[in-house]
C-alpha cells in the first residue's frame, strides 16, 4: 500500500478506536441506553468504513509503467508491498477487531450474556431492511419512469390517429365542396 492508502485505512481504525472509547465510557458513565446506542451506532459506521478503506486498497491496481517512472523520477518510493506498511494495516486492523471484542464482552457484562450478539443481529436485520426498501424504492422509481413514458408514447399515438381522421375529415369535406361546386 501507498503512503497515502495507508494513512486512510490505519485512519478509519483510528476512528473506530475512538468510537470504542467513546462507547466505553458511556457504558461506565452514562444511564441514559440512548447515549451508549449513539456510540455504538458511531461504532458500526466507522467500523463499516475502515473495511470498505481495507476492500479498496486491496482492489486497487498496480501503478502503471508512467506512475512508476514519475515515482522513480520525483525520487518517491511508496513501495506498496513493504513489510512495514503491510504490518502496519494488519496490526492495526487486529487491534480493531481485539478491542471489538474487549468491547463485547463489557456489553455482555453490563446488560447480559448474549446482548452484542443480540444487538449485532439487531444491526444485521436493519441493514437487510433498508437494502430491501432501497431494492423496493428503486423498483417504484423504475415503474413510475416507465408509466410516464407510457403515457406520453399512447398520447403521441392518439394524437397521430387524431391529426390522420381530421385530415382524412378534412380531405372529404374538401371534396365534396368540390364536387358540390362543380354540379
Amino acid at each position: 500500500m501507498d503512503p497515502v492508502t495507508l494513512a486512510a485505512v490505519t485512519g478509519g481504525f483510528a476512528a473506530v478506536k475512538a468510537a470504542i472509547g467513546g462507547v466505553r465510557s458511556a457504558l461506565e458513565s452514562a444511564d441514559d441506553v440512548s447515549a451508549i446506542a449513539g456510540h455504538i451506532d458511531t461504532l458500526f459506521k466507522t467500523h463499516g468504513a475502515a473495511k470498505k478503506r481495507i476492500r479498496e486498497a486491496q482492489n486497487k491496481k498496480p501503478p502503471t509503467a508512467w506512475q512508476k517512472l514519475i515515482k522513480f523520477k520525483l525520487g518517491e518510493d511508496d513501495d506498496e508491498t513493504s513489510l512495514a506498511n503491510i504490518t502496519a494495516a494488519k496490526l492495526a486492523e487486529k487491534q480493531q477487531e481485539e478491542d471489538i471484542k474487549r468491547l463485547s464482552i463489557q456489553i455482555n457484562k453490563r446488560f447480559g450474556h448474549g446482548t452484542w450478539d443480540e444487538i449485532l443481529e439487531a444491526q444485521k436485520e436493519a441493514v437487510v431492511k433498508q437494502r430491501k426498501r432501497r431494492k423496493e424504492e428503486a423498483e417504484r422509481r423504475e415503474r413510475e419512469k416507465l408509466e410516464a413514458k407510457s403515457f406520453w408514447q399512447k398520447f403521441f399515438i392518439e394524437s397521430g390517429k387524431f391529426l390522420v381522421v381530421g385530415g382524412f375529415v378534412g380531405v372529404m369535406i374538401m371534396v365534396l365542396i368540390y364536387l358540390k361546386a362543380n354540379k
